[in-house]
């Protein structure tokens, strides 16, 4: 009565009011007569509450003590299936008898007849009406319900004919958030699924580590071994996705109960016996949910599988479930917590020395090759008996000699003898812990044909190893097809190394290299460097990142057993379990960061688990984030990835995508630090939900497209962006998801580049900072843009092309069409005026071109519209004889503005910089001169002066559209026009890299660099110039790539030397090797003093243009001699961001060319008294934007042609 007045009043679950009762009824209800007592009470609260339809919490709390009381009566089966029956439908609330996913608590129960769960498709009323017949069917069928303790004091229900009755038949365990999770999935699926036959079910297999869609043959929903295959999925909730009707079953080797499932970690955890609240004999509730994981399962559990009768008799194939399953621990008080696995513990010791004894040797000649982990903790974890040992070793022997001791034909087996069998069990005894159904699956693959030809998919991954995760491997074995191995090639693969048969990561490690390659080497002597290397240049992509065994193990199945590379692509793409990682990091990894000696073996095979990915894919994500090399899986990994995809609500696709693309998000802080204060993570949630006024679907996309979002600093980089965007660009705040949710990418650029982009368009358009925060907010990428590669060269060909001689005609141009700035410059806009002048009547192309222009002034929403409407437009046009102008002038149909400001008169907008030059750097925009007043507390009159003479304010200099200031250039050489002739050089750098980075591909992927130089020269003397220059860049660079059909004059292409290379590392290499060429070319110049070289270096790349256009900085950094130097008067530590090792020769080489001093410690420069080198934007020069283009495509094939040429090399 006590428990039920208090769950009626507060609502409590059913863990917190097992505690309670628990806690006053334990002295108690040993007594008999307290005991009937207490039952007596629970039956009259029941009645009424069936009689008045009471509420669910009355029949929650009904069941707590007749669970404590272990008392075999049907009131508690009454009670759970009322329970079942009114379940409420909120996901957040699991119902009693259910396991929610990593609580603290679990209540392991199973239930009978899955039609008496309410689909939770199903409104109230068609509830009401069946409630009376489901609650008479389940007082009929509770009468043979038999209850059974489990071994830890929960409660467990197993359905039987009677108390003797065989208890083989069905049972499930199910828990209410996969149900949540259906029901979730279930809207998004498609129409078609919605009636799947209740006969399908999803399984996962471990020979191909996906999760099967079957459908049953039979009669009965017993799953069976001849099902068929519908379906495969690496993930199991894209296989709920595509049947969300389907039931999702256990893998066959998993017992009921699972054993972890049992323990009651409240309990221990609240024992004062306890040392940990997690941890009790031995027994670690994270570490074990991590051992006991199944690939793809996200964040589903063992503990929410439904089970069936294979799963109650798959270690003990006569039909009765282990006897010593069944003996029960209760757990009472806290003097026993720290043994919640007596029982277990001791059937697992027996079950292991039973498992030893039947694969121990008396030949003293078969030695185990290599320790394996074996302990009992396995055994008790799956339920291990040493009758089901004895039962399964015997079908093992009988799978792996069955074709040699004169099996039938259609029997799949291998032809090993008695002593190979003895080897390989020895050798690798865990293959008694395998269901032989799975096993036999593997065999048959390995046996199975090849698949036709005709199957473009499977050719592929054959060819090339790639797309090997979108084949239906299990579909293919289904229908009879495999890898087309003969009997001998298998059975002799399989006696060399038995691992190939491992359905577990932690089993799947081969024996050590050097044993394993001495043995090669003396049995076959077939293994050579040149076989290994031919293995890697065949096999790369599957071999990256793996250990060395699994080189020499492939190569033996090629060079001994004659395997061919089809076959071993195919075998490789569909058995993941075959290739293990390597735990030794390697230089590439050491030098780029901290990293432990030796890698954390299970931390990596969760992370394989957990995201479906290969070796290669691991290495990549340390070569990324090599912190992640001293993550543990149970305290780090697991909790951060679950906190990730529950937060965002993440598919497992999706976590995948996010961390391959930013492994560095798994060590970010997710748990909430001491004194309760939220995790970073936690911080950064509330900010774009609270202060951005984002939703979770619009961050999970953000984060998405720019996973280092949910990375960023809310002091240092979030708040100050969100503070340009409201005060600086007036946008109001409920755009301000929208833009970030378009494009997050914006909030990784700093305010300076921000400012440098809204300062270009406010000049060239003579626009206010609120007109171009209108532009901002419809069209968010136009921040994006490079201001010297798209926004600037289209703004100037807009006002070149229409005639614009006001810029404020411009603004007014780009304030109707804010979407233009995004269209290409070449492809779209000049495209447009000619497709409309094309069309016109006139036979003049110059008044065409007039018209289209006037055209497009009148309806500048053209320029949104894509080249193949207009053509359509215009030809609809012409065909029905319709003036094309008339025709395509403005409609009042269109979009509607988000917003627009007031058409008063805005005030003059003050530019605030910490430097002289404006075209650089830019501290804060202000909307006018008394905001900034205002703000730094000074006169108006007094911003107004500085923004005419110049002078600086308090530091600060300001400059407006209306007075911008002039600022009188330096000059940076030494030598001026003294001499008589003068030569002009323009030199163009652009880089590139090969594969290009994507947001499919995983970071850290193995690239090559290159880069490309064009130099153009004025004057008679061109040709001898760009020779002179050619040779001076063969003594500059060890490789020079082809130009094919490119002239060689003008043009220099080579490959990225340096290690890490990427594109903006490429890019800052090429200006560097830019002004080695010209010193190498200006060394044999230095005796001829009537020629000046005034030369300008163009790039393409905003990231050198931050460095090298202060020019005046440049110098300054050029006169440290050593890198640490010019680190410390950057006032950096780490110099990895700058790029140091480019930059700090690229500043010398500048300071020598203009005439600067050396330092006193440079003994072999000089500097050059004949130079001036200026850098400028590649787009300021003479070069046209597809000049540019064309450029960087040579960049990235000379990268293309290093990539290929690595590949292909083989050393002889």
């Amino acid at each position: 009565p006590v428990a039920f007045i208090a769950c009626n009043n507060s609502g409590r679950s059913i863990a917190g009011l097992h505690l309670l009762v628990s806690r006053s009824t334990t002295s108690i209800v040993s007594s008999p007569i307290m005991r009937s007592l207490i039952t007596f009470v629970c039956a009259a609260f029941y009645l009424s509450a069936v009689i008045n339809d009471g509420q669910l919490s009355a029949t929650r709390c009904l069941m707590a003590p007749l669970m404590l009381m272990n008392f075999p009566s049907p009131l508690s089966v009454l009670a759970f299936q009322h329970v079942q029956t009114n379940r409420p439908t909120q996901t957040n609330r699991p119902a009693a008898g259910y396991i929610s996913r990593r609580t603290t608590h679990l209540v392991f129960a199973a239930k009978g007849d899955q039609s008496m769960e309410p689909s939770p498709s199903k409104n109230t009323v068609k509830k009401r009406k069946t409630f009376t017949k489901k609650k008479k069917n389940a007082t009929k069928k509770g009468v043979n319900k038999k209850r059974r303790t489990s071994s830890k004091g929960n409660v467990a229900l197993k359905t039987a004919s009677s108390a003797t009755a065989d208890m083989s038949r069905k049972a499930k365990i199910k828990a209410s958030s996969i149900k949540s999770n259906k029901n979730s999935v279930t809207t998004t699926a498609n129409k078609k699924n919605q009636n799947i036959s209740p006969t399908y079910y999803i399984q996962f297999s471990r020979v191909f580590q996906r999760h099967v869609v079957y459908n049953t043959k039979t009669d009965t929903t017993t799953p069976a071994a001849n099902d068929q295959v519908i379906q495969s999925f690496q993930f199991l909730d894209d296989a709920i996705t595509s049947y969300p009707k389907a039931r999702i079953v256990a893998p066959r080797d998993v017992p009921f109960p699972p054993p972890l499932c049992t323990i009651d970690w409240t309990l221990l955890s609240s024992s004062s016996s306890s040392s940990s609240a997690v941890a009790a004999a031995g027994y670690n509730k994270i570490e074990e949910e991590c051992e006991t994981t199944i690939a793809g399962m996200g964040l589903f559990g063992l503990c929410e599988l439904e089970y069936d009768a294979d799963n109650n008799h798959v270690h003990n194939r006569n039909g009765k479930y282990p006897v010593d399953t069944m003996t029960t621990t209760t757990i009472s008080d806290g003097n026993n917590a720290n043994q919640p696995q007596q029982q277990h513990d001791v059937q697992s010791n027996e079950a292991l020395r039973t498992l030893l004894k039947l694969v121990s040797s008396s030949s003293s000649s078969v030695i185990p090759r290599h320790f394996f982990r074996l302990d009992h903790r396995r055994f008790a974890l799956g339920g291990h008996t040493p009758e089901s040992i004895t039962i399964n070793h015997a079908r093992v022997v009988s799978l792996l000699s069955r074709t040699r001791d004169g099996g039938s034909s259609s029997s799949i087996g291998l032809a090993m003898s008695s002593s190979d069998v003895a080897f390989v069990l020895s050798n690798f005894p865990q293959l008694c812990l395998y269901d032989t159904l799975e096993l036999e699956t593997f065999i048959r693959f390995l046996l199975a044909p090849l698949p036709p030809s005709n199957i473009p998919s499977i050719t592929i991954v054959a060819d090339t190893g790639v797309g090997g995760e979108k084949v239906d491997w299990p579909r293919l074995a289904y229908e009879g097809y495999g890898v087309g191995l003969s009997l001998e090639q298998a059975t002799k693969a399989m006696r060399l190394m038995p691992e190939l048969m491992a359905l577990y990561y932690e089993d799947s490690r081969k024996p050590s290299v050097g044993y394993l390659y001495t043995q090669l080497q003396q049995q076959i002597n077939v293994m050579s460097p040149q076989l290994c290397d031919e293995v890697k240049m065949q096999l790369g992509q599957f071999l990256e990142g793996a250990d060395f065994s699994d080189t020499l193990t492939l190569g033996y199945l090629y060079g001994y057993l004659g395997i061919s590379w089809k076959k071993l692509r195919l075998l490789l793409s569909a058995f993941p379990l075959w290739t293990t990682n390597n735990l030794d990091p390697g230089w590439e990894i050491l030098q780029r960061g901290p990293v432990r000696s030796s890698l954390k073996r299970h931390s990596l095979d969760y992370l394989r688990q957990r995201l479906q990915i290969r070796p290669s894919d691991v290495y990549k994500m340390i070569k990324t984030h090599t912190r992640l090399s001293t993550y543990d899986a149970a305290t780090k990994i697991l909790p951060t990835l679950d906190k990730l995809q529950r937060s965002l609500g993440l598919r497992n696709s999706e976590l995948r995508q996010l961390i391959l693309r930013m492994p560095s998000v798994i060590g970010m802080g997710t748990s909430e630090k001491d004194g309760g204060k939220p995790s970073a993570f936690d911080q950064r949630l509330d900010f774009f939900q609270n202060e951005a006024g984002m939703s979770i679907k619009e961050l999970k996309e953000a984060v998405l497209k720019q996973p280092s979002l949910i990375q960023y600093g809310i002091a240092s980089s979030l708040r100050p962006k969100l503070d340009f965007f409201l005060r600086e660009l007036g946008i109001p705040h409920e755009h301000i998801g929208r833009i970030i949710h378009t494009s997050p990418a914006i909030m990784g650029l700093s305010l300076n580049t921000l400012r440098l982009k809204v300062a270009s368009i406010m000049k060239l358009c003579a626009l206010h900072p609120y007109e171009v925060g209108m532009i901002v907010a419809v069209s968010p990428p136009t921040l994006f843009l490079s201001q010297k590669g798209k926004i600037e060269p289209a703004l100037k060909y807009l006002a070149l092309a229409l005639s614009l001689d006001e810029p404020r005609n411009l603004g007014e141009l780009v304030l109707k069409a804010p979407r233009l700035l995004r269209q290409g410059l070449e492809t779209s806009l000049m495209k447009k005026i000619d497709l409309i002048a094309e069309a016109l009547p006139s036979t003049i192309m110059e008044d065409s071109n007039r018209v289209a222009a006037g055209i497009l002034r009148q309806n500048p929403a053209l320029f949104d519209t894509s080249n193949a409407v207009i053509t359509e437009r215009i030809e609809r046009c012409v065909d029905a004889g319709k003036d094309v102008a008339q025709y395509l002038l403005p409609s009042t149909k269109g979009r509607k503005k988000l917003f627009q400001y007031p058409t008063r008169e805005l005030g003059d907008p003050i530019f605030m910089s910490s430097i002289a030059t404006f075209d650089s750097s830019l501290s804060k925009i202000y909307p006018d001169a008394a905001s900034s007043a205002k703000e730094m507390g000074l006169k108006r009159a007094d911003i107004v002066k500085a923004c005419t003479n110049g002078l600086p304010l308090d530091g600060h200099y300001f400059s407006s559209l209306m007075y911008p200031c002039e600022v009188k250039s330096k000059s940076l050489s030494a030598s001026t026009a003294d001499t008589t002739k003068t030569v002009y050089v323009s030199m163009f750098c652009s880089g590139g890299i090969y594969p290009s980075d994507s947001v499919e591909a995983t970071r850290g992927q193995s690239t090559t660099g290159g880069f490309a130089i064009q130099i153009i020269s004025e004057g008679t003397e061109e040709t001898r110039l760009l020779f002179e220059m050619s040779n001076a860049a063969n003594k500059c660079f060890g490789i020079r790539v082809p130009l094919g059909r490119e002239r060689s004059g003008d043009k220099l292409l080579t490959v990225f030397p340096l290690v890490n290379p990427s594109r903006n590392r490429c890019d800052l290499f090429s200006c560097a090797s830019a002004l080695r060429v010209l010193e190498a070319f200006l060394a044999t110049k230095r005796k001829d003093v009537q020629l000046f070289y005034d030369i300008k270096v163009h790039t393409d790349s905003t990231y050198v243009w931050k460095f090298v256009r202060d020019q005046e900085r440049l110098m300054s950094l050029g006169s440290c001699f050593t890198s640490q130097e010019m680190l410390s008067r950057l006032d950096v530590t780490d110099g990895s961001s700058f790029n140091v090792d480019i930059l700090h020769p690229l500043a010398r080489s500048f300071s020598r060319l203009n005439g600067q001093e050396e330092p006193p410690q440079s003994k072999n420069h000089r500097p050059f008294y004949n130079s001036r080198v200026n850098f400028c934007s590649s787009f300021d020069g003479k070069l046209q934007p597809r000049e540019i283009k064309t450029l960087k495509e040579l960049g990235k094939s000379a990268a293309m042609w290093q990539f290929n040429r690595e590949k292909s090399f083989v050393p002889k």
